[in-house]
């Protein structure tokens, strides 16, 4: 562990425990100031979530997109100074890793952006959603995205999980859940309502699958819409208890 991320953790040790981590994340970004370059916001990232974005961007994991979301494109095209509205470096910016596109987008907008604004710019990057993984601490429900665990508990149900450029997406029980209920199979009510948005059930790996038809990465309504259904299967296993 590296000097800064080492200080990073002592530090956000003293902030309160019962926060979220995106207020972790804010109330550790706001103490360093406004000044914050991507460096800066990864180790944080990494400190507060676990989520090694430098990892993502060495192995090109994450988003498999044609363009970025049209705002990231206008700034790095500014800061390839050519016109905002000009896609002759487009093929240029998709080849650039993501940390490179993540620090030239914040240089465009001068080292200002809030920790909400970070966010937003790493989901988009990335493929990382950092606020729905900061509401779904404690959900029960653990999270596999980019070749690593985002978010793990010996007490979880189920497993949510996706392919390295995030076109499909799995879902499937824990050890625990087995241990529970002495099956390994989603409940019913939950293997409906994934059939019916597109999910499959693949026999060897015991998991339903989803792929995206249009090959690019799921996007994060169906995504959201994957999650809420496993958070009521939550709820359902819960109020068995």
């Amino acid at each position: 562990m590296s000097q800064s991320v080492e200080k990073k953790s002592t530090e956000l040790v003293r902030i309160k425990e019962n926060m979220s981590k995106v207020e972790k994340m804010d109330r550790y970004l706001k103490s360093v100031g406004n000044k914050t370059n991507g460096k800066e916001v990864r180790e944080t990232v990494k400190v507060v979530f676990g989520a090694d974005l430098n990892y993502i961007s060495e192995k090109n994991y994450g988003s498999n997109l044609s363009v970025y979301n049209i705002a990231v494109m206008e700034s790095l095209r500014i800061s390839l100074n050519v016109d905002s509205n000009s896609s002759e470096c487009d093929a240029q910016i998709m080849a650039m890793t993501k940390n490179e596109v993540m620090d030239r987008y914040i240089e465009v907008h001068e080292y200002s952006l809030t920790g909400a604004e970070c966010r937003v710019l790493i989901n988009q990057i990335f493929g990382v959603n950092l606020d729905g993984i900061s509401g779904l601490e404690h959900s029960k429900v653990s999270i596999y995205s980019k070749g690593q665990w985002i978010l793990q508990g010996d007490t979880n149900l189920f497993i949510v999980s996706s392919s390295l450029d995030d076109v499909e997406l799995y879902v499937t029980t824990t050890d625990y859940y087995e241990e529970s209920v002495g099956s390994n199979q989603l409940p019913d009510s939950l293997k409906q309502k994934l059939i019916s948005i597109g999910f499959t059930y693949d026999a060897d790996q015991n998991r339903f699958i989803y792929r995206n038809p249009t090959n690019e990465s799921v996007p994060d309504a169906f995504k959201g819409q994957v999650i809420g259904n496993v958070l009521e299967s939550v709820a359902e296993f819960t109020n068995k208890e």
